[in-house]
């Protein structure tokens, strides 16, 4: 059976052996902490709630995405796919086929702080180091914008060593890992069949949250040869270097097939709120902050943040806490679409009036539901003056307007709950005040 070694990585320097994760004849995943590992103070569980440190082997399922849970968010998705395959044709080395090649090829730049290697002591390979920003030339980013939009289109010997700590990072768009200030930061640049400027529209995106009351990492739009590219600092590394353990919403919540009642319950962002309880100290601030960004979500028209797009980091007492947002930005298809995951009552609904449907599972009375709305509407309101102070163009503005129908009618009541007589303000009971 295929295997490898998972490691804590938090350190570089110092990689300490974890589990072995085993692939099992059916495709899915088994893991067994080490002995050494299960015998020191306070071991840290890759994942508190499934997998948490004991002598058992834990099951790890392959869920219908192809993912193993938090082993998976270290490792590949569709654009480290695309860039590792180019770089294995450039330099004649063979392109991974199993998941656990994938995992014993990653270039250690992903999410979070898991590192991977076929043996206990033979520590994961860290690869190129990240380079300075300053070293992305409009030639480079123009050679990458092209990979991902022609899967031929391979690098140069010079944009693959700019390129390469991206191929550790998720999703589908092409990034990379720069050094920007002393800090790891991923740069995002456009595809070449964009419909509008990308970098550009998420820069001002991520303004409108910041301005929302979103908690968001530090972020900067450039501009290299004419082309947008988009700079965020990495949450997950601290100011010496180190590592920060990451966990996706979509490793926490743990569905696999999904059903439309689903959407209502579990794999939602009140689920998300859910499965913080008891593995988070500040579960009430943090579920009031994703009741933010859920209305964010929606006012702008970005109907694909899916549960990759949520996640916990761990802190100082080995408790987590909503990592920093990211990827808000809005999607063309917003006006027809509904939201990735649940947002109350309605499911997917991408309403107001969805959204105060279960505001009790992010624990907060009506009046705090409201007036968070009320705030977030007072800024998403304006969103073309931000979009304009941002530099976005009026083309792209126009063309992007329907994806704000929602946040445009900021005039209209704010949703209010009615209780029936016989309940109290925590009624889930939604109509129009």
């Amino acid at each position: 059976m295929e295997n490898c070694i998972v490691f804590n990585y938090t350190d570089p320097a110092m990689p300490v052996p974890v589990a072995r994760f085993v692939l099992d004849a059916n495709g899915n995943g088994l893991l067994a902490y080490g002995k050494s590992y299960r015998a020191v103070d306070n071991p840290l569980p890759l994942d508190p709630i499934h997998l948490p440190v004991s002598s058992i082997t834990h099951h790890v399922p392959r869920h219908p995405d192809g993912s193993y849970g938090v082993i998976s968010d270290a490792g590949p998705d569709a654009w480290d796919v695309k860039l590792t395959a180019s770089i294995c044709r450039v330099t004649r080395q063979r392109v991974p086929e199993t998941p656990v090649d994938w995992l014993l090829r990653s270039w250690h730049y992903g999410a979070g702080c898991l590192g991977f290697s076929a043996g206990a002591d033979t520590p994961p390979r860290l690869g190129v180091a990240p380079e300075s920003v300053s070293r992305l030339s409009a030639r480079v980013v123009t050679a990458i914008e092209k990979l991902s939009t022609r899967a031929d289109n391979d690098l140069d010997h010079e944009a693959i060593r700019l390129a390469l700590p991206g191929a550790s990072l998720g999703g589908v768009r092409p990034k990379t890992v720069v050094m920007h200030g002393g800090r790891e930061y991923i740069a995002k640049f456009s595809r070449q069949d964009d419909r509008f400027d990308v970098p550009a529209v998420e820069y001002a995106t991520l303004m409108l949250a910041c301005r929302a009351g979103v908690h968001l990492p530090e972020f900067e739009l450039m501009e290299i040869g004419g082309r947008s590219v988009l700079l965020i600092e990495r949450f997950d590394r601290k100011d010496d270097g180190k590592r920060v353990h990451y966990i996706s919403a979509n490793s926490l919540i743990g569905i696999g097939s999904l059903t439309d009642n689903d959407y209502k319950t579990r794999y939602s962002y009140g689920g998300i709120a859910e499965a913080m309880r008891g593995i988070n100290d500040e579960v009430v601030p943090d579920s009031h902050e994703l009741f933010r960004r859920m209305v964010v979500h929606i006012l702008v028209g970005n109907v694909d943040h899916h549960m990759r797009n949520h996640g916990l980091i761990l802190t100082e007492n080995s408790k987590y806490r909503l990592s920093p947002a990211f990827d808000i930005i809005p999607h063309l298809d917003a006006v027809v679409m509904p939201q990735s995951i649940g947002v109350g009552a309605l499911g997917r609904a991408s309403t107001m009036e969805n959204a105060m449907s279960q505001r009790g599972r992010f624990q907060l009375t009506h009046n705090e539901a409201v007036e968070i709305i009320k705030e977030v509407r007072a800024v998403a309101a304006g969103w073309v003056s931000i979009f304009r102070e941002a530099g976005v163009s009026d083309r792209d503005i126009i063309l992007l307007r329907p994806c704000f129908s929602v946040a445009e009618e900021a005039d209209r009541p704010v949703i209010a709950v009615a209780p029936r007589q016989d309940e109290d303000d925590t009624s889930e009971n939604v109509k129009m005040r």
